[in-house]
């Protein structure tokens, strides 16, 4: 009421001042929930695009695979349900998650009659055209690769059990650089597991935990580096002998090459223990690459976590107060690390806390019911 007894109108959500809204936003770690924010008005959505710059990182959706087809994403923390856009092309399955692109091939990965595939991202709509097969290695399917990495709008990176390949939009093939593994200077018996762009290269690791360097483009055999060598042979424990293993190349916050075992002893092979998760293990190690040498670390940088999966792993640095999300941890997916069968019911992740040791697994009702059965999950980071 002012100073002549008129009753003032209640003040507009509109003008929302810009430091008020940065503060919500701060506690907004969903994109969907930001996304919605900038809708509600014209002034809101202004002050979304000027606090993007100071906000923390938005949480990965998870990308389902149910039966053969990726076509859903679950948004953290509550496990909203979304679904694909639009595919590129007709007659085409959603093959594989990476980073924030989409793999589409035909139906059937060996089927002869198609030579095109496509990495699409759904946000855009852009839109990259590959061959299906490799160069020289004709009979090569490219649906069958590790990892594909979108390097640059004209360079485009693909992991194999045992050499790297690079295409080139437009170019007629793809060109191949092998790698030493098996050969003189890598562990007989070893393939690539994982890669990572770090430094302008190509860094691929293997089961013996040794790392490879790749020249970006290169094709020559000569340009792949051997830059950690296999250890000698340790004592093997029993239980090791069963043990299931993921390995993760993930490049840090402050630009360090980190590498992630997470190891898995079956139920049969555990030792009695009153703890749920005693037959997990997870260690973090730091490349250094001067001494040839994985250094163990027993901390990440300050408010630092790492989301490792087999399409895409990435570094982030967590700011807020949701106990959720927190630095000094290292999330995975159930389907890599947790359930194993069970997860082709149960959407699922979980995290391990590098302070205390603990393990924590998480499964919302909502993302049972938003795709089943799963058969398969990847983190998924939206390119804007």
């Amino acid at each position: 009421m002012d100073r002549l007894g008129r009753i003032r109108p209640p003040p507009s959500w509109s003008n929302l001042l810009p430091e008020l809204a940065g503060l919500i936003l701060r506690l907004l770690l969903c994109r969907i929930d930001r996304l919605r924010f900038s809708c509600v008005c014209r002034r809101w959505r202004l002050a979304a695009q000027q606090q993007r710059p100071h906000l923390p990182p938005a949480l990965p959706f998870i990308c389902l695979k149910a039966l053969s087809n990726y076509g859903a994403f679950l948004s953290l923390p509550a496990g909203e349900a979304r679904r694909a856009g639009a595919v590129p092309a007709k007659d085409v399955t959603c093959h594989g998650c990476f980073d924030g692109w989409l793999l589409y091939g035909p139906h059937d990965r060996d089927n002869d009659d198609s030579h095109k595939c496509f990495l699409t991202n759904p946000l855009t709509g852009a839109t990259v055209e590959m061959p299906l097969h490799l160069g020289y290695l004709a009979k090569s399917n490219v649906l069958y690769m590790l990892k594909f990495m979108v390097l640059s709008p004209d360079l485009i990176a693909a992991l194999s059990g045992s050499y790297v390949a690079f295409y080139r939009p437009g170019a007629p093939s793809w060109s191949v650089s092998p790698s030493d593994i098996g050969g003189d200077r890598g562990a007989r018996g070893s393939y690539y597991v994982d890669s990572a762009f770090y430094r302008g290269k190509i860094f691929a690791l293997n089961t013996e935990d040794e790392l490879f360097v790749h020249e970006v483009g290169a094709a020559a055999a000569d340009t792949v580096e051997h830059a950690i060598k296999a250890q000698s042979p340790q004592p093997v424990d029993p239980e090791e002998k069963f043990s299931k293993k993921r390995h993760y190349l993930v490049v840090s916050c402050t630009g360090k090459l980190l590498m992630v075992k997470w190891t898995t002893v079956p139920l049969c092979c555990r030792r009695p223990s009153p703890r749920n998760f005693d037959g997990i293990t997870v260690e973090v190690f730091e490349a250094d690459l001067e001494k040839g040498r994985w250094l163990e670390v027993s901390s990440l940088d300050d408010g630092e976590a790492l989301f490792v999966g087999r399409g895409c792993s990435k570094a982030v640095r967590f700011t807020g107060h949701d106990e959720r999300f927190q630095g000094n941890r290292v999330y995975a997916l159930g389907c890599d690390n947790f359930f194993r069968k069970c997860h082709l019911a149960m959407p699922s992740y979980g995290f391990y806390d590098l302070r205390n040791g603990e393990i924590v697994k998480v499964l919302h009702d909502s993302m049972r019911a938003a795709a089943w059965p799963v058969s398969g999950m990847e983190w998924f980071f939206p390119l804007e």
